[in-house]
């Protein structure tokens, strides 16, 4: 079981590394081809616009063919994607490609939430906020690189052949996964509506999903042109989130078989909110990177707990709930950061973080979904 804790951990951290890349290419592409910020966010909707799509296939795939065998195939077709897309010759090839990529990551998403639901499972105790820490420290680790590999005269095509490389490389311990026999048994149906607590379940995960996609898009922007601080210092606020989340979730495992998993949803959605009130009530840049770093300590784990909890609804086979609680969560990762650009054009950013923090304490009075 050691083994199989282990391999789940590095898929997890593979994922981080795609995701990681994926965000690091962006900018790249921006200056290469002289994007506007309007286009920009046209190409960018293609990867969330694909990643959504493919969760309904992703989840007969998965009972079809088994969550080892899509991990395998996601991961294998990531490592070919990942040097076409530092390399797109034009910002249309780009963009079909992002679609493409997104879809992929999406099939791999349920894939490794599937199978991480399996484990911990077999296992007997929770996991899946540490499965979750991993991947947030596969993409803190590709940021460092990128730094890294950057400042010694490296280019952003070298990165992804790089990642693709070390995925690959990562690919090899992927036997000791629970094979198609270990997964869930899949009903006669190929496809199912969520039902009332996948629903809930899903809603959730699209006010975390937002409050992520809102943190990592805006918490820069906000602290830079809002609190007025340098741009160097402006970044640290997505960097205090992103930190933070990580450390939540590498405690959040304990902590849920301590206080229970309620419990801990329900703490962690009031340090998100008080966050956000930090934030933006305190016209202090030093107090709004503490209170990016709230947020992201207090939501780190509702993500892993929702996920884990989507592979247990009552009613619905497991490739049925998880692609259509991620599929939602999606969603708000698509759709919070325009949310937040709209709101913000006609009230201000600050505004527009105060809806964000409304909506995510709206999952307070659902956290019992997730026991």
């Amino acid at each position: 079981m050691q083994g199989k804790l282990w391999t789940m951990r590095l898929v997890f951290f593979l994922a981080g590394i795609g995701i990681s890349v994926w965000a690091i290419v962006i900018p790249y592409v921006k200056i290469h081809f002289h994007l506007g910020d309007g286009t920009l966010g046209l190409v960018l909707l293609a990867g969330g616009t694909g990643g959504v799509s493919v969760m309904p296939l992703a989840g007969m795939a998965v009972a079809r063919w088994g969550s080892r065998s899509c991990i395998i195939g996601s991961a294998l077709l990531m490592c070919l994607l990942l040097p076409a897309l530092g390399s797109a010759p034009s910002p249309l090839v780009f963009t079909a490609l992002l679609f493409v990529y997104g879809a992929n990551f999406g099939a791999l998403d349920v894939a490794i939430n599937a199978q991480g639901a399996v484990v911990e499972a077999m296992s007997g105790r929770l996991h899946m906020s540490g499965f979750h820490a991993c991947y947030s420290l596969g993409t803190l680790a590709v940021a460092l690189l990128a730094s890294l590999l950057l400042k010694l005269g490296g280019t952003v095509p070298v990165l992804c052949v790089v990642s693709a490389v070390t995925v690959l490389a990562g690919l090899t311990q992927s036997f000791r996964l629970v094979p198609k026999s270990g997964d869930t048994p899949p009903s006669g149906r190929h496809f199912a509506w969520p039902n009332r607590r996948a629903l809930v379940l899903g809603l959730c995960c699209y006010a975390a999903f937002m409050t992520e996609g809102a943190s990592t898009d805006w918490s820069a922007i906000f602290l830079r042109f809002s609190r007025g601080m340098a741009i160097d210092g402006a970044t640290l606020g997505y960097a205090a989130f992103a930190v933070m989340t990580a450390l939540a979730r590498l405690t959040g495992d304990r902590l849920a078989m301590w206080l229970g998993q309620a419990a801990v949803m329900r703490l962690g959605v009031a340090l998100g909110v008080a966050g956000f009130a930090l934030a933006v009530l305190v016209n202090s840049g030093p107090v709004g990177i503490i209170g990016f770093g709230l947020v992201g300590f207090g939501t780190g784990n509702m993500a892993p707990l929702i996920f884990s909890a989507a592979a247990r609804v009552p009613g619905m086979a497991a490739h049925h709930s998880m692609p259509a609680v991620v599929a939602i969560g999606y969603a708000g990762f698509l759709t919070g950061p325009v949310m937040i650009g709209l709101v913000s054009s006609h009230f201000g950013l600050g505004a527009a973080f105060g809806v964000d923090a409304v909506l995510l304490g709206l999952t307070f009075f659902a956290a019992r979904s997730v026991a």
